[in-house]
C-alpha cells in the first residue's frame, strides 16, 4: 500500500487537523464512546480496592477516593472537550499543552503519557490478563509468554483498516459495558451468603487523610481513560459535536458502574478483610468477590469475562498510543517516519512502535514500582493538559469553540485543586522518593530529547 506523510501540528490553524485527511474520520459519537469507556474500565475497578481498601479502613473511606476520581474525571474531561472540540487531531492531550506550554513542556508531557499511560501500562495490564488465565487454564503457562501474545494479537486487530479496527473496539466495549452492568445489579440484588469479616480499625484515617489522599491519586489511574476522546480526535466524525458527547456520556457512564462495582464489594467484603491469607493487599479483589457471590462455578466464568475486559483495554490502549506517537512524529518529538500512515488510513508504523515498546517492560521486575514511583510525575503532567484550557482562552481567544466549558473556570479549577490536594498529600504519606524519581525521570527524559530527534532539535535551536 502507499504511504503519506502528515504535515507537522506546527503548520495548522486553530480547528484544523494536523495529521490526516478529513476522510480518515471515520467514528462517531458511539464509537468514540466505546474507545473512552473501553480505554477508562480496566484492571482499575478490579484490583485497585484491594490494594487500599484494608489501609483506609471504612466504608466512607474506600468510596471516597472513587466519588473524588469521579469528579476530577468530569472536570478534566469537560476542559479536554472542550480543547478537543476546538483542536480535533491525534494525540490531543499532549497537543493541548504543546501550544500552552511551550515545545519543552509538550515533549515531557507526551513522554510521560506515552511511556506510563500507555506503554507500562499496557505491559502491566496484559501481565494481569495472564494472572486470569493462569486460574482458567489447567497447564503451567508462563505469565510473560501469554502477556506477549495478547499484546501481539491487540497489535493484528487493527492492521485490517482503520473502521475495522474500531468496530473491534466498539465490540469489546459492548462486552465490557454489559459485563459490568451485569456484575452491579446482580451483586446488589443476589443474596449474601458467605462473607469476608473483619472488625473495624479503631484509628481509621479521616476522609481528608494522606492515607486517603494517596488511595485517590492510585484510583485516579482507573479514571484516566478520559482524555482518550481528545487522543483519538483525529479520527471522529464532527468532531466539535461528538467529542464532547462522547467524553461526557462516558466519564457518567464509568463513574457509575465505578460505583456499583465498590458497592458489590462492600456487600461481600469488610474493608479491613481486603486482605490476603498472608495479611497482603488483596489485588485479585473482583475475582474474590465474584466467587463470594456467585460460587465457584459462576464466579469462574465471571474471572474469563474480566480477563476478556483486559484484553479491551489493552486493544484501546494500543489504539490510543499510535495516536500520541503520531502527534509526536508531527511536531518532531520523534522520527517523522513514526507518523506516516497507510493510505486506508491505518498507523501501521506507530501501531510497530507501541508493540516493540509494550513488549519491552515485560522484562522488567517490577512494573507496580514503577508505577508507584512515576505516579505523582504522572497526574502533574496530567494537570498540565488540564491547565492548557486556561492558558488558550487567553491566547487563542478567537479559535472556534463548538463546545465550551460550563462554569468556566471553575471547573478546571476545581481539578487543579483536587489534583495538587491528592498529589500533596501522597507526597507526605510515601516521603521524597516519588520527587527524587520524577525528578530524575524528567532529567533522563530532557537527555534524551536530542538523541529521539537531533537533525529536528537542531533546526528549531537555529
Amino acid at each position: 500500500m502507499s504511504q503519506h506523510a502528515s504535515p507537522p501540528a506546527t503548520n495548522v490553524t486553530p480547528g484544523s487537523v494536523p495529521y490526516g485527511a478529513d476522510h480518515h474520520r471515520v467514528i462517531g459519537a458511539v464509537g468514540a464512546t466505546g474507545m473512552i469507556v473501553a480505554a477508562m474500565i480496566g484492571s482499575g475497578i478490579f484490583a485497585l480496592t484491594g490494594q487500599f481498601g484494608a489501609s483506609v479502613g471504612t466504608t466512607t473511606n474506600v468510596l471516597a477516593p472513587w466519588v473524588i476520581g469521579g469528579v476530577l474525571a468530569l472536570c478534566g474531561g469537560l476542559a479536554l472537550a472542550e480543547l478537543g472540540a476546538m483542536i480535533p487531531c491525534s494525540g490531543g492531550s499532549v497537543e493541548f499543552a504543546r501550544r500552552a506550554f511551550g515545545s519543552t513542556v509538550g515533549y515531557l508531557v507526551a513522554m510521560v503519557t506515552i511511556l506510563s499511560g500507555y506503554f507500562l501500562s499496557i505491559a502491566a495490564v496484559a501481565l494481569l490478563f495472564a494472572q486470569y488465565v493462569d486460574e482458567l487454564v489447567p497447564q503451567d503457562l508462563s505469565d510473560h509468554t501469554i502477556a506477549v501474545g495478547t499484546i501481539v494479537i491487540a497489535y493484528l486487530s487493527q492492521l485490517p483498516g482503520l473502521r475495522a479496527g474500531y468496530a473491534f473496539n466498539t465490540a469489546l466495549s459492548v462486552l465490557k459495558i454489559a459485563f459490568v452492568a451485569i456484575f452491579v445489579v446482580a451483586g446488589l440484588l443476589v443474596p449474601v451468603g458467605e462473607r469476608r469479616t473483619a472488625p473495624p480499625p479503631t484509628d481509621a484515617p479521616s476522609l481528608f487523610s494522606p492515607a486517603v489522599a494517596s488511595a485517590t491519586l492510585t484510583v485516579s489511574f482507573a479514571y484516566l481513560g478520559w482524555s482518550t476522546g481528545a487522543d483519538i480526535a483525529g479520527d471522529i466524525r464532527k468532531p466539535g459535536r461528538n467529542i464532547p458527547r462522547a467524553i461526557i456520556a462516558s466519564i457518567l457512564l464509568v463513574f457509575a458502574l465505578y460505583l456499583g462495582v465498590n458497592l458489590v464489594y462492600l456487600r461481600v467484603i469488610d474493608p479491613t478483610a481486603m486482605l490476603t491469607a498472608e495479611g497482603k493487599e488483596l489485588p485479585a479483589i473482583g475475582s474474590v468477590a465474584a466467587r463470594l457471590l456467585f460460587g465457584e462455578s459462576i464466579g469462574l466464568v465471571m474471572t474469563g469475562v474480566i480477563a476478556l475486559l483486559f484484553f479491551s483495554t489493552i486493544v484501546s490502549g494500543t489504539i490510543t498510543a499510535a495516536r500520541i506517537l503520531e502527534s509526536m512524529a508531527a511536531s518532531r518529538e520523534i522520527p517523522a517516519w513514526t507518523g506516516v500512515r497507510r493510505s486506508d488510513g491505518v498507523p501501521a508504523r506507530a501501531l510497530l512502535v507501541t508493540l516493540i515498546a509494550s513488549v519491552i517492560p515485560l522484562a522488567i521486575g517490577s512494573l507496580d514500582e514503577i508505577f508507584g514511583l512515576l505516579t505523582v510525575l504522572v497526574n502533574i503532567f496530567s494537570s498540565l493538559s488540564v491547565a492548557a484550557v486556561i492558558v488558550l482562552r487567553r491566547t487563542m481567544p478567537d479559535a472556534p469553540r463548538p463546545f465550551r466549558v460550563p462554569l468556566y473556570p471553575f471547573v478546571p479549577l476545581l481539578y487543579l485543586a483536587l489534583a495538587g490536594w491528592s498529589i500533596v498529600a501522597s507526597i507526605q504519606n510515601g516521603g521524597w522518593t516519588s520527587i527524587i524519581a520524577s525528578a530524575c525521570t524528567v532529567v533522563g527524559l530532557l537527555l534524551l530529547r536530542p538523541v529521539l530527534s537531533p537533525r529536528d532539535i537542531a533546526q528549531k535551536a537555529l
